[in-house]
């Protein structure tokens, strides 16, 4: 019979619910909200209504990201990951850079900083490179899902030592 790892099972919810949370409401706010806004003149207004409490769902969903995919890495692919190639170590750092970046651009958009203020006033082009971005971070999740482990060095083999050369 087989067991279930419910931490795991845990975690993994935690780090798919935000990923789908953040996402669908940064591609809602691009390809919806905003335009609905703009064509009556309060893109702006709509914005900045909004702001305060997309950014504590968005803080709340970063803040997942970051804590079930530090774990989830760190507690259960470690051993995995160390057996594969530099396919799929490059791709999961475009991935985590690309996170790292939607993270960014979902900060600076909700924040209050003056600093910032350029972004904010561009918020089609900023929601749509985060989209993007995010749309990528998921192609490349797939991708990582089949990459096939190296097989194990003749040395790592059981019984590699025991039998006799010619």
């Amino acid at each position: 019979m087989q067991s279930i790892d419910w931490v795991a099972v845990l975690f993994r919810w935690l780090h798919i619910i935000p990923a789908i949370v953040l996402l669908g409401g940064t591609i809602f706010m691009r390809s919806v909200a905003l335009p609905a806004m703009a064509g009556q003149g309060h893109a702006a207004t709509w914005l900045g209504a909004v702001r305060a409490k997309w950014a504590m769902i968005s803080g709340v969903c970063i803040a997942l990201l970051l804590v079930s995919g530090l774990w989830n890495f760190f507690m259960y692919r470690m051993e995995e990951v160390r057996d594969t190639g530099p396919l799929y170590h490059a791709l999961f750092g475009v991935k985590a850079l690309l996170a790292l970046g939607v993270f960014f651009i979902v900060s600076a958009l909700t924040g209050r900083s003056a600093m910032f203020e350029p972004m904010r006033a561009k918020p089609g082009k900023m929601l749509s490179l985060a989209a993007a971005m995010g749309l990528t971070i998921v192609l490349i999740s797939g991708v990582l899902r089949k990459v096939e482990r190296a097989a194990p060095a003749p040395a790592d083999l059981p019984g590699a030592g025991s039998i006799e050369q010619p």
